[in-house]
């Protein structure tokens, strides 16, 4: 908790400790929604949310290490991963899940009940 969250975090409003579990909570629940892809735009969001949280923490931490043209030991910039995910969950936010999800079930189910 003090070696991330206090340093990096500590301009959240109210406990540290709760918007630790409120992170790990999104992260779980969010995560299975969006594999089985129900609620996949909530899901999308809060996803999106903890990313950008990622993001702004490697930031935070390591800066931009000479992006894009220097060299970093491990061969990739810290940032750039949680980017990539938080990129591809913003994709999902706004055209929400694909035809083998959930969600298209359950519309196709109204739409059909509707007619």
């Amino acid at each position: 908790m003090d070696y991330i969250m206090t340093p990096y975090f500590g301009f959240l409003p109210g406990s540290l400790e709760f918007w630790a579990a409120v992170h790990d909570y999104a992260e779980f629940f969010g995560g299975i929604l969006f594999t089985i892809g129900f609620l996949t735009r909530p899901a999308a969001l809060s996803l999106l949310i903890t990313m950008s949280g990622a993001v702004y923490f490697h930031l935070s931490s390591t800066g931009l290490q000479g992006f894009p043209f220097g060299h970093v030991s491990n061969y990739s910039y810290d940032f750039e991963e949680p980017l990539l995910y938080a990129l591809i969950f913003l994709m999902f936010w706004f055209n929400g899940a694909g035809p083998l999800s959930v969600d298209s079930v359950i519309y196709s189910q109204i739409s059909q009940e509707e007619e």
